[in-house]
């Protein structure tokens, strides 16, 4: 079956051609990519002793106690071995009456105390009363008399997870709370707060370190997330590229510097990125050639960054289109929600629109005017319905594969719903420089791929075309559909068939929580009915949170191997198979147990799941600079490093396995799956944090409609 994909989206100025479209791009173009890569202008300097690291030194001492003191608030061009967000100095010892000022620099900061009041420990002496300036925009300052001796342990809120902390001590350490191993904390921040205290000679600085806690875990999974969709997305080539004939150089040639105009950004932040309109279901994530991520001008070559493209699979599936760019409707809203405290450096208002526009690009590539009668790549009988294939070339425009599979289609519904919120909801990254594709028509294409799911697909048809476990994605697309539906019918229509999907659940329910024919691992098959059935209970007329919180019970109490530190595939499994999709399902689970359904002890639990799967297990399989801590028990590799001639990229392998009885993990599975591992880094954002900050609503259906204010 051959495919004519001639992209026109009448109205908005929006041509190219897909098919016969090979995945490489003019190398002169410029354009974004890792958010992690590019670093800020300034660069701190000791402020005492020349040779001292700015984040790991000192002003004054026990016996050279000064009479006020300022401090930068700074984010260096590269970390010079206490991170490149730093207090600087990083300690200083005062007397009781002075007075410290802040300068706050290159992005905003706030100084905050570890205290009761600011929901954090007790870290400073015990009559001293909390502070918190509060988030300050760069270029202003903060000042505090410190009245009370002793130790005070302080950090900034927005880059707290990444150890940006600092110490004021008046009259000397004096005992007390600020002088404790900071056990109570986790992640950089602890560890750097050891480091200070060591540094100045404050008793309890020892100890066993901090472990690796709830702050910690999600604080990674915020990287991980980032690290997989902008390797994909900007980064990877395995895919589609935008700009890739005449047509589209002259759109993305009058686009891109209007995008910059609305960023107030001179130039983008890399060099030849690999935008990805449509990406291929698998890839090869090794580099062909030495990689450089700062070159010259410092700006990151992604040119040097793509896969070995001999061995992805050339097909695009609605699975790989939809968690792509439901991946960059997430960050584009994440990146807006940050706004204020992220360096102008990397550039988040020039990225959320590059997210946006590929998202919207995507969508009319796929499902508007694609096909041999101006239909959709995807499309199948587009005057009937928005029934998909499941795989297309297009190299050649060939249908690989015509069956129209129920996860597909809920996939698609979930990013389409996601991207109506985005268009309706008044955020930067959609409005600017102006949209591609209409709110309405978007609108038009969430009820029509509602519509397409309700009428095509009954409950029973999802569990025969997989598993129980599908009957949790189809809940969770419904949630989001009915949240976001085009009229009051619709949305009635929508609570019905969630409700048929919840009856299906029950059919396949056991007594003690456990759903029934579900997926291989039956971990994942219990998170996902969880996350579907807590996310589908937010439409009207629709509440199965107490079925949810049987399921996630199940997953905790029988599932957990405490010794392992990961959960069984089965009661009585002895080798835990965990794909990407797995454990996607099972962080899913999870993070609505714990943000919905006021579960209590998942936090930990997630943590060591979390620590034990991705990082020992190695379902991550690099980590860059920016979250690296190589003094961590279970440190991942820097991409160079991490396997072939030279290196392979900061994304999740296929597949890993545990092995109970000799207490070893193995990769078992190292390709790219895109769907997999997207939906993956979706669930890893909602339950990120940056700086304590989780992402707004946690991804549960209708709380990210509207950038914070």
């Amino acid at each position: 079956m051959q495919r004519r994909t001639l992209i026109r989206l009448t109205g908005v100025g929006l041509t190219g051609a897909l098919a016969g479209c090979s995945n490489t791009q003019d190398p002169s173009t410029e354009g974004p990519t890792d958010t992690a890569t590019k670093t800020a202008e300034a660069t701190a300097t000791s402020t005492r002793g020349g040779d001292a690291t700015p984040g790991a030194d000192q002003l004054g001492a026990a016996n050279d106690l000064q009479s006020s003191a300022t401090v930068r608030a700074a984010v260096l061009d590269e970390d010079q071995g206490a991170g490149r967000f730093v207090f600087t100095p990083a300690v200083v010892w005062v007397e009781s009456g002075a007075t410290v000022t802040w300068e706050i620099q290159d992005a905003a900061h706030s100084v905050t105390t570890y205290h009761a009041d600011n929901e954090r420990p007790q870290r400073v002496p015990e009559d001293a009363s909390a502070f918190d300036s509060g988030t300050v925009d760069a270029g202003e300052t903060v000042q505090r008399t410190f009245e009370t001796p002793g130790v005070h342990n302080y950090f900034c809120k927005p880059h707290e997870g990444i150890g940006m902390v600092g110490l004021v001590i008046v009259d000397g350490p004096q005992g007390g709370p600020g002088t404790t191993p900071p056990d109570d904390l986790s992640g950089s921040a602890a560890s750097n707060l050891s480091m200070l205290l060591e540094l100045a000679g404050v008793a309890g600085a020892g100890g066993d370190g901090p472990s690796y806690g709830w702050q910690t875990a999600t604080f990674d999974s915020y990287w991980y997330s980032l690290y997989n969709m902008s390797t994909n997305i900007a980064m990877s080539g395995n895919g589609v590229l935008f700009p890739h004939n005449d047509q589209q150089r002259e759109q993305f040639n009058e686009r891109f510097p209007k995008m910059l105009a609305a960023a107030g950004e001179e130039q983008p932040p890399v060099k030849n990125p690999n935008l990805n309109m449509a990406p291929f279901t698998e890839g090869d994530p090794s580099f062909t050639e030495r990689p450089v991520l700062a070159g010259e001008d410092g700006r990151p070559d992604a040119s040097t960054l793509t896969w070995d493209t001999a061995n992805s699979s050339k097909v695009v599936s609605p699975s790989s289109v939809a968690w792509t760019h439901l991946k960059g409707v997430t960050w584009a809203k994440n990146f807006e929600a940050h706004f204020d405290i992220l360096p102008d450096s990397l550039a988040a208002e020039f990225r959320s629109m590059v997210l946006s526009t590929l998202a919207q690009i995507g969508t009319a590539a796929t499902l508007v005017q694609g096909g041999p009668e101006g239909n959709g790549a995807l499309t199948k009988n587009p005057d009937e319905n928005l029934l998909l294939v499941s795989e297309f070339r297009p190299g050649d425009g060939t249908v690989v594969d015509d069956t129209s599979r129920p996860n597909d289609h809920t996939a698609m519904l979930w990013f389409l719903s996601d991207l109506v919120s985005l268009a309706q909801g008044g955020w930067f990254g959609y409005e600017n420089p102006e949209p591609l594709i209409p709110a309405d028509k978007i609108q038009m294409l969430a009820d029509g791929m509602g519509k397409t799911v309700m009428n095509a697909f009954s409950p029973s048809d999802v569990v025969e075309a997989g598993s129980t476990r599908d009957l949790g994605q189809a809940l969770g697309a419904l949630g989001w559909y009915g949240t976001h539906a085009g009229s009051a019918e619709l949305e009635a229509q929508a609570a019905t068939y969630a409700n048929g999907l919840a009856a299906e659940v029950e059919a396949n329910l056991a007594g003690n929580g456990k759903v029934e024919n579900g997926a291989a691992n039956q971990a994942a098959t219990q998170g996902a009915i969880a996350q579907g059935l807590a996310w589908a209970s937010q439409v009207d007329g629709v509440d199965h949170t107490g079925t949810a919180t049987d399921v996630v019970g199940y997953l905790r109490d029988a599932l957990w191997d405490d010794d392992a530190g990961t959960y069984a595939t089965g009661a009585s499994a002895s080798t835990y198979a965990i794909s990407a999709r797995d454990a996607g399902d099972i962080t899913g689970g999870l993070n609505a147990a714990a943000a919905e359904l006021g579960v209590s002890g998942v936090k930990p639990e997630f943590a060591r799941f979390f620590d034990n799967t991705f990082n020992r297990g190695r379902l991550q399989r690099a980590q860059r600079p920016p979250s690296r801590n190589p003094d961590a028990e279970y440190s991942l590799p820097l991409p160079p490093n991490a396997g072939g001639e030279f290196g392979q990229a900061a994304v999740y392998n296929g597949e890993v396995a545990y092995d109970a009885d000799a207490d070893a993990w193995a990769v078992t599975d190292d390709r790219f799956y895109t769907g997999e591992a997207l939906y993956l880094s979706n669930q890893d954002i909602w339950i990120g944090n940056w700086g304590g900050d989780f992402y707004q609503g946690r991804g549960a259906p209708g709380k990210s409609d509207s950038p914070p204010r």
